[in-house]
């Protein structure tokens, strides 16, 4: 991502121009105050902890509700892979406030510095601001996997943690609870926002991380332990998810 823009506003009263249209992405950040907005057909109202996104070309309407002090980060997205990163057009929540509030520190602090380093820098924060709502964003599906009203699905996952070592289908888990594969794949993905194959992937995955983080066992070991046919398959799923093999991976971490 490009860093083309960044304005520190404090206590703006009102906005100079009620909407807009950018030709790159915009945020604000808010510190301080509240504001309405809409985009996209997307409406609502911002406060502190909040990004505001709206992507290029697409109409900005807002209005000050109360005095606001924000960031106006304006930046290009260079890659798929980086508007992946960003969270959803609109307004998104950060939770860990004090982790904003030293990222917006830094922020002000470099404000009126332009020059090449500090470009860097404010490039940096931005980036980190992408990745702690990723990493809330992955933390509460996580959460969110423990909990379903589907008394069923739930003891489809507790199936699923239990039988990862094993050579496990999901017709065989269908079978067992008495249902269809479409249909467990479907009530499944009401429950959790994914598949069982997908559930079951992570589970296996993270299994193999730690042993290769923690254990001496060779990769084709570590296959017959998380249900994968033989250590060349494991490498190459794990290779394709995590962006790393996994002899990189165990030279990383292992301590």
């Amino acid at each position: 991502m490009d860093l083309l823009n960044h304005i520190y506003w404090k206590k703006k009263a009102e906005f100079a121009l009620a909407e807009d249209i950018y030709d790159a992405w915009v945020v604000f950040a808010v510190e301080e105050g509240v504001f309405r907005y809409e985009i996209g057909g997307q409406t609502g109202e911002a406060g502190f902890a909040d990004l505001v996104l709206c992507p290029p070309r697409m109409l900005f309407r807002r209005e000050t509700v109360t005095p606001l002090t924000f960031h106006y980060i304006q930046f290009r997205s260079n890659s798929l892979e980086d508007e992946n990163l960003l969270p959803p057009v609109g307004k998104s929540l950060i939770n860990d406030t004090k982790r904003l509030a030293s990222t917006y520190a830094y922020l002000r602090q470099a404000s009126e510095d332009n020059d090449g380093d500090s470009a860097k820098w404010k490039t940096h924060l931005m980036m980190d601001l992408w990745q702690l709502f990723q990493w809330e964003h992955r933390q509460n599906k996580l959460m969110q996997r423990k909990f379903t009203e589907d008394a069923l699905m739930a003891e489809a996952a507790v199936l699923l943690e239990e039988w990862a070592g094993d050579a496990v289908s999901l017709r065989t888990l269908a079978e067992y609870l008495a249902l269809s594969p479409v249909q467990l794949t479907r009530r499944f993905r009401d429950a959790f926002q994914e598949t069982p194959s997908d559930y079951l992937k992570a589970i296996r995955l993270k299994k193999a991380r730690d042993l290769l983080a923690d254990s001496g066992l060779t990769l084709t070991q570590i296959a017959e332990r998380c249900g994968y046919e033989n250590g060349f398959y494991l490498s190459r799923v794990f290779s394709s998810t995590m962006g790393i093999s996994p002899s990189e991976y165990r030279k990383r971490h292992q301590v």
